[in-house]
């Protein structure tokens, strides 16, 4: 027994990258501006960016709770809000269940987020968490899109995978070049 556990995490380089590809694929888009985060596996930020005209106090606090909440519960932020707001056939769910969402993000300072924009992301090859990008500015769907796309999107993309997998954002007007095909906006990559 060696005593010592190793990490994998993002690297700085990668996690700059990342964040500069969601900013462009929120260009890309004409998404309104917005605060991106990428963290590593312990809950810290490794690179947080701001838009321009992005406002500068709720959603960068916005992005960083919901990369936590993914690096926190090993899940995305969606599959988070999904499993305390809604019941197993999205129904509403009572109020017992309510507090106890609200109660684990009190006891984490506010720093969870209960809503689509936060990505949990793995090693492809190890299933070991890397770390999360968390996205806040736009409408909720179009801020996982673009953490999705900029992950999907980097130099190690390959490399990686995503939870969710697949967005859901029905605004999107980019093209997508993947693996020099073309592909329509629509297409799910």
């Amino acid at each position: 027994m060696s005593g010592f556990t190793v990490t994998k995490n993002l690297s700085l380089s990668a996690a700059d990258e990342i964040s500069s590809l969601v900013i462009e694929v929120c260009k890309r888009n004409a998404f309104k501006p917005i605060s991106v985060c990428v963290m590593d596996t312990s809950g810290h930020a490794i690179v947080t960016k701001r838009m321009d005209n992005c406002p500068p106090t709720a959603y960068p606090k916005i992005s960083f709770a919901k990369a936590n909440t993914c690096v926190s519960t090993k899940a995305s932020s969606r599959a988070y809000g999904n499993k305390y707001l809604k019941g197993k056939n999205g129904e509403s769910v009572g109020p017992e269940v309510f507090v106890r969402v609200l109660n684990q993000i009190t006891t984490l300072d506010g720093t969870m987020a209960a809503f689509q924009g936060g990505v949990l992301v793995r090693d492809k090859s190890s299933g070991e968490v890397v770390g999360s990008v968390g996205v806040s500015g736009a409408a909720g769907d179009e801020d996982e899109y673009c953490a999705l796309r900029g992950v999907m999107e980097c130099s190690i993309g390959k490399q990686l995978l995503t939870e969710p997998e697949q967005h859901s954002c029905k605004t999107m007007k980019d093209l997508l070049i993947v693996n020099d095909t073309s592909l329509t906006s629509n297409t799910v990559v």
